[in-house]
């Protein structure tokens, strides 16, 4: 029974390893939510998709120090994308992910960002 036990928690820390969510920083009990957002691309025949996600997007400011960036891959068979942090991040007011699908896989992840207010004296 023991061994069962043990080959059980031995596959859940195999799924964990192998999914495609990621995690940039670590968020405190002070941080605030500064935005979240889905990202929806539809799979493409035979076609690998390199989207960008920038944080602030496009014609937006951010003030805030960002301290966790979470992308949770909404697809439950973890065929989600591959993620990289380009620029930016934990510590900065801005940063740029890359993500890149599988071949003839679409996209489905949710941004969660986190950071602390800047306080002007």
């Amino acid at each position: 029974m023991k061994i069962v036990v043990q080959i059980c928690v031995l596959f859940a820390l195999c799924a964990v390893a192998f999914s495609w969510s990621s995690t940039w920083g670590v968020r405190n009990a002070t941080d605030v939510l500064l935005f979240s957002k889905n990202v929806f691309q539809p799979a493409i025949a035979n076609k690998v998709q390199i989207v960008y996600f920038d944080i602030p997007e496009t014609l937006e400011s951010n003030n805030s120090v960002i301290t966790a960036i979470y992308l949770q891959d909404q697809f439950k068979n973890s065929s989600g994308p591959s993620n990289n942090l380009y620029y930016g991040g934990p510590g900065w007011t801005y940063a740029s992910i890359q993500m890149r699908t599988y071949t003839s896989i679409g996209l489905n992840v949710t941004f969660v960002v986190y950071g602390k207010q800047r306080s002007y004296l």
